[in-house]
């Protein structure tokens, strides 16, 4: 009895000893990644801003759960100092988007408004009964996608009030068997509903379409994990943890995963450099898959060919696995 209880103590030891040193890999990787954007604000743009938005809510939920766990003073005054980097950060970049980029960043400036983002307060995991398969081919463009989500959050060059879901929209946000990007553009249009508060009927369903991308993006990343794939669907990978994370299933947040994203930060720069050595400081980047090609829209390629993009989606996933408990 004294035997299994000793195991049992040493156990919870070991345990709570990977906990503190899972918490201090990521809080080291959160703050070399803001630390390099914040060199470089007036060099990022509306997307880069929205990855720290979201790790900015990660951070304030983090010390809202922690009010009740004793013991980690020091962890806690971390995630204290890098919640007031990110927001000056947030603060610097917001205001030289509206002076270089006032059309993009009126189109978007709801979601950098503080208090949109919520990060999730129950846990689901996928819904396995759900058959549902990709298909190969486009969904929707850039284009009907930006324009879909200006008009649920009522930013649209000719007015209209917000929560507008017109037809072809409705349409296009309802279908089943999208694949790669596509998905993330999808169930990224339903959150923005939610924080919304949206009342469409569309949104009635939103559980049900969240289950059904989530439970297609869980295969990209499995299929990619099994394939050893992962040199080229890196930014794939990590944007699907970072919407279905904050779409709130718990399964996405594996151990494993977190490890991977966290080994292709560069650990001399703080950014998360994906695509190879390049030097051209703006271009429209051709993410070299072997899904169908998704071009950026205006990815900013910072020094040394890190990618501000890549960076914002990691810092963002990050955050939801600090929030979640690793």
């Amino acid at each position: 009895m004294l035997f299994q209880l000793f195991i049992g103590l040493l156990y919870l030891d070991v345990s709570s000893c990977n906990k503190v040193d899972r918490r201090n890999l990521i809080l080291s990787a959160l703050e070399k990644a803001t630390s390099f954007l914040e060199d470089q604000y007036d060099q990022i743009n509306t997307d880069v801003v929205l990855g720290f938005c979201v790790l900015q809510v990660y951070l304030s939920g983090t010390l809202e759960k922690w009010d009740a766990e004793p013991g980690i003073k020091t962890e806690r005054e971390r995630v204290e100092r890098l919640e007031e980097k990110v927001f000056t950060l947030i603060k610097k970049a917001k205001h030289s988007l509206a002076q270089h980029t006032p059309g993009p960043y009126r189109g978007i400036g709801p979601l950098l408004s503080s208090g949109f983002w919520k990060v999730p307060h129950r846990w689901s995991q996928i819904n396995t009964s759900l058959a549902f398969s990709q298909t190969n081919g486009s969904c929707l463009s850039w284009k009907t996608s930006d324009d879909c989500i200006s008009q649920l959050l009522g930013t649209r060059k000719d007015g209209g009030a917000s929560c507008f879901v017109p037809d072809n929209c409705r349409t296009l946000m309802m279908k089943t068997h999208c694949s790669d990007y596509n998905l993330s553009h999808q169930l990224f249009y339903f959150l923005i509903a939610e924080m919304k508060g949206c009342l469409d009927r569309l949104f009635l369903d939103a559980q049900y379409y969240k289950d059904i991308f989530c439970n297609l993006m869980m295969q990209i990343n499995v299929d990619a994990e099994n394939q050893a794939l992962l040199n080229f669907d890196r930014d794939l990978f990590t944007e699907n943890i970072f919407f279905c994370g904050l779409s709130g299933f718990s399964d996405f947040y594996k151990s494993r995963w977190l490890d991977l994203i966290l080994s292709w930060q560069k650990p001399e720069k703080g950014c998360f450099w994906m695509y190879g050595n390049e030097t051209s400081s703006e271009k429209v980047w051709e993410e070299p898959t072997r899904r169908s090609q998704r071009v950026k829209r205006g990815e900013k390629i910072l020094e040394d060919g890190c990618s501000s993009h890549n960076t914002a989606v990691a810092v963002a996933a990050v955050g939801g696995f600090l929030y979640y408990g690793f």
